[in-house]
């Protein structure tokens, strides 16, 4: 009867001094890479058509590219339309001076918009997931671009610290 236990326990102990693989080895991010939370950019209209400006997810801001942001806990609420092609996110905030504003961000191309609603979700709930900003390799995804992106993908990149800087011409 001794001897059935012994051969029981033996793998459970065994297991308790045996080094275990847990690491995914070339498989595994730098362990700092989404340090910062959900970062992103796209290139949307602001406010109307052909006025083309850049906005950027990174942490708890989102801003509009050489001009200003907010911090989530200004965020007040969201609103999607679509006229035609044209979707239409609206997105009320508080003010610096705690008024509350709204902004207007459009998109004609699906792709685009589908991208920029996940990324806001992600950056409303601040969920660092690397979806989908951050693909290697052999991806297909949208910030895949085969060096295309003039090096802005944002997880390649610090921290942006100055959301007056400009990326775009």
């Amino acid at each position: 009867m001794n001897l059935i236990k012994v051969f029981f326990l033996l793998p459970f102990f065994a297991s308790l001094f045996s080094p275990a693989k847990a690491d995914f080895g070339d498989a595994d991010f730098p362990k700092e890479k989404f340090n910062d939370g959900p970062k992103s950019y796209h290139d949307a209209w602001c406010r109307w058509l052909k006025n083309e400006c850049r906005v950027r997810f990174q942490g708890s801001a989102m801003w509009v590219e050489g001009q200003g942001g907010i911090q989530a806990s200004q965020y007040i609420r969201y609103r999607h339309d679509i006229d035609g092609k044209e979707h239409y996110n609206y997105i009320s905030y508080k003010s610096s001076n705690w008024e509350e504003k709204q902004a207007l961000f459009l998109f004609a191309n699906y792709k685009a918009q589908k991208d920029f609603v996940k990324a806001f979700i992600r950056w409303k709930k601040q969920v660092s997931l690397p979806i989908p900003n951050y693909r290697l390799p052999a991806s297909q995804g949208p910030q895949d671009t085969h060096r295309r992106d003039k090096g802005l993908n944002p997880y390649d990149n610090p921290p942006i610290e100055d959301w007056k800087k400009k990326t775009t011409d």
